[in-house]
């Protein structure tokens, strides 16, 4: 994951896949606002061009949206809105559990086909980012912290708890000395609450 201060391309292609079973689709000159909070999805029919045209589709309809930047699309990112959160980023899914990420600030997609975290840095404060978890099977999300700092103890009892059906593995990430958050969260490939 990429936390940037510089804005990314918030104009992407994709498709939009609405709980009625519909899916939108983008031409190749149609772009998708990234949303961020609760916004509801605008597509922009011929973005670029004199006669473009913009569709809105609500927050409440959406499942999801599957997008990629223009350049890169066989790198799909995948985006979820929540009641509570808002739009949520999927870093990682697994049959299991997946781990989800939050940005005040809103996303971006790279030219490569990166995730942009957006982030404004201040003196002595940053947008809030957070990691969010939520197991197959449960309509909630479990919060489990902040997603711009290191790993800590705090972070690590967090997961532990959240996946204590799984104790081997609870027990890997409460022992882990990685500072690094994003890989505390990607241990969670391994979930699996089947084996115990």
């Amino acid at each position: 994951m990429l936390v940037a201060a510089t804005q990314a391309s918030s104009l992407v292609q994709g498709r939009i896949y609405l709980k009625d079973g519909r899916v939108i689709e983008c031409a190749e000159k149609d772009r998708i606002k990234l949303p961020k909070h609760s916004q509801d999805v605008k597509l922009l029919r011929h973005a670029f061009y004199k006669d473009k045209s913009k569709e809105v589709y609500r927050f409440e309809e959406i499942d999801s949206i599957v997008c990629w930047h223009a350049t890169s699309p066989e790198h799909l990112r995948k985006f979820i809105p929540t009641p509570k959160a808002g739009w949520l980023w999927v870093y990682m899914e697994t049959p299991y559990i997946g781990a989800y990420v939050y940005s005040h600030k809103g996303y971006g997609i790279d030219n490569n086909g990166g995730i942009e975290v957006l982030v404004k840095l201040r003196s002595f404060s940053r947008s809030r980012t957070t990691y969010y978890l939520r197991k197959a099977g449960d309509s909630e999300f479990y919060d489990v912290g902040s997603a711009s700092r290191n790993a800590k103890n705090v972070f690590r009892e967090r997961i532990a708890a959240y996946i204590s059906d799984d104790p081997e593995l609870a027990e890997t990430i409460l022992q882990s000395d990685s500072k690094n958050r994003s890989k505390t969260i990607l241990m969670l490939k391994a979930y699996n609450p089947t084996n115990h």
